[in-house]
């Protein structure tokens, strides 16, 4: 997560040609490219091992980050986005299921499972903090400073895969594949409306704060504000991710989990409608809804759900969610981009917080009722 790239990388696209369009494009290609792959990587990492899962996806994801340094050009920047998906692929849920795996015979799992996500999300965010106030300071030098810088630091995760120790312990069968489909459908799909409920939930809150990440550097160019600044603010952002995953299980442990999710569900509507008609200092402000809302999701509700689900299936289970949000994201992504080109990122906003409001009420207050009753009734 120390990308230095990220907090420029919309003016480093833009002055390549590119048009909001091209790169919601661009992004959608790899939301595209990672949904192919997402299940099955998953799969194989639960099949084969996750730490070889690790390895093989950093190799990917240092290759990617090589290409984006040399490309110049549409073709070029999406190859970068096509490697950098592969190794994401081989990445997501393999991390999460191996922190699971690792905690194995904890006295409350769930409990410290919630402790051990907040903490990896908080590190993983402080160091994405970090690499976003330098990518600032590169970028006052050069625009391509910190693309140059990323495409050595995105070789450090084959070093760190290397080290890791895999807990030996149950996986899937390689004989009967079949099987293993229809074994994590019945748990995500069949074992009743919660884990229906947070499968959608952790699918579309994750799609609409990845959004809003890649509207926040067209928001924040026509709100007037310089480009050396971007660095800093992409560092709150992220540092308000870091923050709330750090205090999240504790906060669960105050409010409860159906209070937790209704506050990341009306999280998406205050900051899409704060930057959407505040403007400013108080529109950058209320943007930080996002990212809070995003550290709440990322800790309690992928928590509960992983706390649900049997070990052997895990990497695969938080690859079906990863691939509902990838989805979710080539589909809204793009027409934002149109929305933003056309109408100006604040208007676009405000036309997301509708549909942001209908997927509350539909999916979220839902949720939290139905962990309220279950709680009641337990």
């Amino acid at each position: 997560m120390f990308l230095v790239v990220m907090p420029v990388i919309v003016p480093f696209y833009r002055a390549h040609d590119l048009s909001l369009r091209d790169i919601y494009v661009l992004q959608a290609i790899f939301s595209v490219s990672t949904l192919l792959l997402e299940v099955p990587s998953g799969y194989a990492a639960d099949l084969l091992g996750r730490k070889r899962s690790l390895v093989l996806g950093s190799v990917f994801y240092g290759a990617s980050f090589s290409v984006l340094a040399a490309a110049d050009g549409f073709a070029g920047f999406a190859v970068f986005e096509v490697l950098a998906a592969i190794g994401v692929a081989f990445f997501s849920g393999t991390d999460v299921a191996l922190l699971y795996a690792s905690l194995r015979g904890a006295s409350e799992p769930s409990r410290a499972g919630g402790r051990a996500i907040g903490r990896l999300v908080f590190a993983s965010q402080l160091g994405e903090t970090a690499a976003a106030v330098l990518g600032g300071v590169l970028a006052g030098v050069s625009l391509h400073l910190p693309v140059t810088v990323n495409a050595f630091t995105a070789w450090v995760p084959l070093l760190v895969s290397l080290t890791l120790h895999e807990p030996a312990g149950e996986r899937l069968s390689r004989a009967h594949h079949g099987e293993n489909v229809r074994a994590v459908a019945r748990v995500l799909f069949g074992q009743g409306r919660r884990l229906r409920l947070l499968f959608v939930n952790q699918v579309w809150l994750g799609a609409a704060t990845l959004l809003a990440v890649w509207a926040l550097q067209p928001y924040w160019t026509e709100q007037g504000v310089p480009l050396q600044l971007f660095g800093w603010l992409w560092a709150a952002q992220n540092l308000a991710v870091a923050l709330t995953a750090r205090a999240a299980h504790r906060v669960e442990g105050a409010i409860g989990f159906p209070a937790v999710v209704a506050v990341a569900g009306l999280l998406t509507l205050v900051g899409a409608l704060g930057m959407g008609f505040g403007g400013g200092v108080a529109g950058i402000a209320l943007g930080l809804a996002f990212p809070v809302c995003r550290g709440l999701n990322q800790v309690v509700l992928r928590n509960d759900m992983n706390a649900r689900v049997p070990e052997p299936m895990r990497a695969t289970a938080n690859s079906v969610v990863a691939l509902g949000m990838r989805l979710v994201f080539a589909g809204a992504g793009p027409l934002l981009g149109w929305s933003m080109d056309r109408f100006g990122a604040a208007a676009a906003l405000r036309l997301a917080a509708i549909a942001f409001a209908v997927l509350v009420l539909s999916t979220t207050v839902p949720l939290a009722r139905a962990t309220r009753t279950e709680a009641v009734n337990a």
